[in-house]
C-alpha cells in the first residue's frame, strides 16, 4: 500500500511536530525534515528486507505510524553545505518513502564544517560506508542523490535477514557489519541472483555458511542460532 494521503500533516495533524530542520539547529536537536532531504551515506539497501519493512508498516493505522516516525528518530550529520547526510535507519526511511510519507522526525548527531575533511571525518566516526556490495571503493559522488535512488543490494538482504533470525549476533562495536557479511556470503554463493522467488532456498544456503567454521573470522560469528 503506498499511502499517498500521508505526506507532510501526518504529524502535525497528530500534535507530534518538531520544529522544522533549519540553519539555527543544533546537534542534539530533533526537527522535522523532508524525505527526499535525507542524502544516503551508503551504496545500496537490501530491497527484500525494505519490501517486508513496508508490508509490516503498512499495516499500521495513521496514528501507529506517526508514532513509529516520532519515536524512530533518524540520525543525520550536517555538511558544511547545509545537507543532511544519513548515518543509520536507511532501510526504514526508504520504506517510509516507499509509503508515501514524506517528512520524517530526524536528530541531528553531528555537524561537519570543514568541507575539505568532511568525507574523512564520516568515515572516521563510522558515518559512511564507502563501498559498494562487493567491497569495491565507492566513490562519494558516486553515492545515490536519495534513499528513493538507493539501488538493491541482494546480498545485504540475506545478511539483514541472518542477523534478524539469529544466525548472526550484532556484534559491539557493529558498524556496518552487515555489509561485511554481504560481501562474504556473495563470494561464498558466487553472487547468484537473490529474488523472492528463490529466497527460501538462498536463506538455507546462507544459514549453512553462517554457521559453517568458514564464517568464524566474520563480525557476529558464531550467531545464537548456530549455537542450538
Amino acid at each position: 500500500m503506498r499511502w499517498q494521503w500521508l505526506g507532510v500533516l501526518l504529524l502535525p495533524a497528530l500534535g507530534w511536530a518538531a520544529e522544522p530542520c533549519s540553519v539555527q539547529s543544533k546537534v542534539g536537536d530533533s526537527c522535522d525534515l523532508p524525505i527526499t532531504a535525507l542524502r544516503p551515506t551508503q551504496g545500496g539497501v537490501g530491497l527484500l528486507q525494505v519490501e517486508d519493512e513496508v508490508a509490516k508498516l503498512g499495516k499500521a493505522t495513521p496514528k501507529q505510524l506517526a508514532k513509529i516516525i516520532k519515536k524512530k528518530e533518524i540520525p543525520v550529520v550536517i555538511s558544511p553545505d547545509q545537507q543532511y547526510w544519513l548515518v543509520d535507519r536507511h532501510h526504514l526511511s526508504r520504506a517510509l518513502w516507499q509509503l508515501g510519507v514524506t517528512e520524517v522526525r530526524v536528530r541531528l548527531v553531528g555537524r561537519i564544517k570543514d568541507r575539505h575533511c568532511f568525507w574523512r571525518q564520516m568515515q572516521d566516526n563510522h558515518w559512511a560506508w564507502l563501498q559498494d556490495q562487493q567491497g569495491r571503493p565507492l566513490d562519494p559522488a558516486a553515492l545515490p542523490a536519495e534513499v528513493s535512488a538507493l539501488p538493491d543490494y541482494p546480498y545485504r538482504s540475506l545478511a539483514g535477514m541472518l542477523e534478524d533470525a539469529g544466525y548472526i549476533d550484532k556484534p559491539s562495536p557493529g558498524y556496518f557489519f552487515e555489509f561485511t557479511w554481504a560481501n562474504w556470503l556473495g563470494q561464498k554463493m558466487a553472487w547468484a541472483p537473490v529474488q523472492r522467488d528463490n529466497l527460501a532456498q538462498m536463506l538455507s544456503r546462507a544459514r549453512r555458511l553462517a554457521c559453517s567454521h568458514e564464517a568464524s573470522a566474520l563480525p557476529g560469528y558464531p550467531g545464537k542460532s548456530c549455537r542450538k
